[in-house]
């Protein structure tokens, strides 16, 4: 279905409240490149990009009932997104401090000058926390930290969404960061 240039956009919100997926693909093809390049300007890369537009429309699929056709249907959508924008850089953030706080703790466990006793204890701590962690955890922890595996490697591997090995990953050093502070 090609978009007219001139898009009745309270029209189509109207008949998407409907259930109407002409009207979803018509606001689709309307907003898509306009949202993935203001998402882009920020996330700087194409595949998380394209990833939050897709999220941002099944979110507007998933809400289609709430939405107001006399409200400003592209300010509603590209606010929306921006939140969901922050919310990413905000879970970026946030893995960065956990990866810090890991790899302080992995050159503490690597540092020649430990007491070899006290580095197999560290370790011991460690692997009995990855040991109660889900055996899906493990594969991601192990081939990320082991094998040095990116989120998109991973995900590969395993046959699931780089978003869910982001999530897991960030759960799992955030359960090995809160397990580790009164032993370290």
């Amino acid at each position: 279905m090609k978009t007219p240039k001139k898009v009745n956009i309270k029209l189509l919100v109207l008949e998407l409240k409907g259930g109407n997926e002409k009207a979803f693909k018509a606001l689709y093809q309307h907003f898509h490149m306009k949202l993935y390049h203001y998402i882009l300007q920020y996330v700087k890369s194409v595949h998380v990009a394209e990833e939050l537009v897709q999220e941002a429309f099944i979110k507007i699929w998933l809400k289609r009932s709430e939405l107001n056709e006399q409200k400003d249907f592209p300010s509603f959508l590209f606010v929306m997104t921006r939140n969901m924008i922050y919310d990413h850089l905000r879970q970026l953030a946030s893995r960065s401090k956990l990866h810090k706080t890991y790899f302080e703790f992995q050159e503490l466990l690597t540092n020649k000058t430990s007491d070899d006793v006290q580095l197999k204890e560290y370790e011991g701590f460690l692997d009995n926390i990855v040991q109660k962690l889900s055996k899906q955890k493990q594969k991601i922890y192990i081939l990320n930290t082991k094998e040095g595996k990116n989120d998109q490697e991973i995900a590969k591997i395993l046959g699931i969404s780089s978003k869910t090995v982001k999530n897991n990953l960030w759960e799992i050093f955030k359960v090995i960061k809160e397990q580790l502070r009164p032993i370290i």
